[in-house]
This record gives C-alpha cells, structure tokens and sequence, in this order.
C-alpha cells in the first residue's frame, strides 16, 4: 500500500517503524552503522483498580473550562481521555488554558497526560471549523490526488497540535451501500468504492500519524448501510455478504499500515453477531477485528450515551468486558468507575483483559509524548 499510496517516505521520516496497532518502535543510528531498535520501557501495570480502569474512561464535560470535580478526578487517575466539542471551545489560548488545566491535573497525581480528542473530520463536522482539513472527504476523492488526502491529514495534525490535542476521532471509513445512507448524506464518506476509501482514508490518516495525532479509523464494522445517523436510533443492519467485505477493506489497508485507533460503532450486526448486540459492546465483533484482521492498536466506542440497548453506565461494563479499551462518555461518566470496579472484582471484566487494555493505551501516548 505504501508505493500505491505514493507515501513512501512519509513515515520514514518520523524515524519509527510502525508495528501492530502503529505502536513504532523508535530507532537510533550509530555513525557508520545501521539503525539498531531500542528495546521499549516495559509498562507497569498499576495495582489501583481505579488508576487502571480510569485509563479507559474518555470523557466530556459543559463549559469552557473543567469543573473542580472533573480535576480531581483526572489528578487521582480515574479518567484517562477528554474528548472536546464544539461548545467547549472559544478561542485556542482559552482551549490551551482549559486542556493546560486538565493536564496540570494529571501531571500533580502522577498519572500519563489526558489523551485529547475532537472530531476533525473536514465539512460540516469540524469541532475547530477555521482548521483543517479544508476539504471534505468527498472533495479530498474529488481532486484524484491521494497526496492532496495526505497534505490534508498532515496539515489537520499540525493545527490540532497547536491546539493541545493529540488525537483526531476521524477518518470516517465507512463505505455507502446506497446514496441514502447517512455517512453520505452528510458527506462524510470518501466514496462508495471500497478501494477508493481504502487509499483516500489511509493517506489522511497516514498524514496524520506522520505529524503526531493519533488516527482513528470509524465505525466499524461499517455503517455504510445505516439510513440514520447512530448517535440518535438504534440500528440493526444487515448488509450482504459481498458488501461486509467491502467495508472490511479500508480497515485492512489502514491496520497494514500502523493505525493507532479504531472507533466501534453503536449498531448491530446480526451476521457478526447472532445476538444483536451493538458492536462497541460485542466481544464476537471486537474479537473479528483484533484476530481476523491482526489490530493490535486501541479501540475506542462511540458514545455510550447513544441508544445500544442499554444505560450509558451498564453499556460501559458491558463494552469493557467485551474488550473495548477507551470507553467514549460525552458527559462526566458519574458512577461509572464504581461500575467498573465492581465488575473488575466479580470477574465480568478480567483483570489479564484490563491490563491488556491499559497496556495498550499507554503505548499509544507512549508514541505521542503523553507518558
């Protein structure tokens, strides 16, 4: 993919050599000598339920600036991600003080940085609309140039750097099944040509990777045949074979290349799953992406508080304890980590399973120069 890409040399030039799940393993060079690979610093596992479970928990929050009690959590390592919105978001030397904030909090309790994420897609969902991407994903396919996907992706991480955020809740990769179907409607899909998505949402994530954001491909398995938009109804879809595999293929190109995150989504897939269960909450399907397809990198659910079934706090028990790592709350999480900690103790979420997790979220913010 890379020659097809025409990125060659985009990632060589971050001197990391992307493995499973894009954790790099950074190199060093000695004069005269080849690159020798330096051994990573194994991660410890802390012995706090909370410190472990709290790096799973992503959260948002009202306002401009976070509350006492949202600080006080992130000091004692109960939430471990913040993801922003458009409302917390005035001006970047008010976003650098609020995210200033946050991280002060988490450096005074001795915990990694907060990983901090937007969706920056391109078009109409922006969370910083003066940024990049200027394109949309349409208009990135549009122009016939995968080089002009990678610029935009490079030049979204560089502004979402300035801004203090590390991590971008895009590419969409969904593949459309119809020209009713939500991701295109809103036109947020590349293409309805798997091959074509597969090379336009690489470059953009690759771009984005190469400058220091964390790329996260979304939603799998594919909502490519979702009429409505997930975030407000609870869907079962049922595309057919021929079209599953299609929307498999992105998620291939991109896991080949070192992608750091996927995002699961909030519907059923009953050819997946017999029971229906919403995939960021189903071990079957978590299970597809992490062995059929080798992802060895971070998954992270769509929002808990969308409708899967269930109430937001049971909905994160039950995604953990099907192996999702980041657990995607749009509010501030209340009770949740009680929740958890009761399940990590009566054995529904398994302790191997959590450290797992923990294990490779921080190698993610390993790469990102957060722990």
């Amino acid at each position: 993919m890379v020659a097809a890409l025409g990125l060659t040399g985009v990632l060589a030039k971050t001197h990391d050599h992307p493995g499973p799940g894009g954790a790099g393993v950074p190199t060093t060079s000695t004069p005269g000598g080849p690159s020798s690979p330096r051994a990573p610093k194994p991660i410890a596992v802390p012995g706090s339920a909370a410190k472990l479970l709290g790096q799973r928990i992503m959260v948002g929050f009202s306002g401009i600036s976070p509350s006492a009690a949202l600080l006080r959590a992130v000091r004692r390592g109960e939430v471990g991600s913040v993801i922003l919105f458009a409302p917390n978001i005035v001006s970047r030397s008010q976003t650098l003080s609020m995210i200033g904030a946050l991280q002060r909090a988490a450096r005074a309790g001795g915990n990694s940085k907060l990983l901090i994420a937007v969706d920056q897609e391109g078009g109409q969902v922006k969370r910083l609309p003066t940024e990049p991407p200027s394109l949309s994903p349409p208009e990135m396919v549009h122009t016939g140039s995968v080089s002009t996907a990678s610029g935009q992706g490079r030049a979204t991480a560089r502004a979402l750097k300035r801004w203090g955020i590390r991590m971008n809740l895009a590419p969409v990769t969904d593949v459309p099944t119809y020209g009713g179907a939500f991701v295109w409607r809103q036109g947020r899909a590349f293409s309805f040509n798997a091959s074509t998505v597969a090379r336009y949402a690489t470059a953009f994530a690759v771009g984005l990777q190469s400058r220091g954001v964390a790329a996260t491909a979304k939603h799998f398995p594919g909502l490519g045949s979702a009429p409505i938009d997930t975030d407000f109804k609870r869907q079962e879809l049922h595309p057919s074979a021929a079209q599953r595999a299609a929307a498999l293929k992105p998620y291939q190109a991109m896991i080949a290349r070192g992608l750091d995150a996927v995002m699961l989504s909030v519907a059923g897939f009953p050819a997946y799953d017999s029971s229906g269960t919403v995939a960021a909450l189903s071990r079957p399907i978590i299970g597809r992406l992490r062995g059929r397809l080798g992802f060895g990198g971070v998954t992270i659910t769509d929002s808990l508080g969308t409708p899967t079934g269930h109430d937001e706090i049971t909905a994160g028990v039950l995604a953990a304890s099907a192996g999702a790592d980041i657990l995607l709350f749009t509010d501030s999480a209340p009770g949740e980590l009680g929740r958890l900690r009761s399940a990590l103790a009566n054995g529904q979420i398994k302790r191997g399973e959590a450290a797992a997790s923990y294990r490779r979220i921080i190698t993610l913010k390993r790469k990102l120069g957060l722990a």
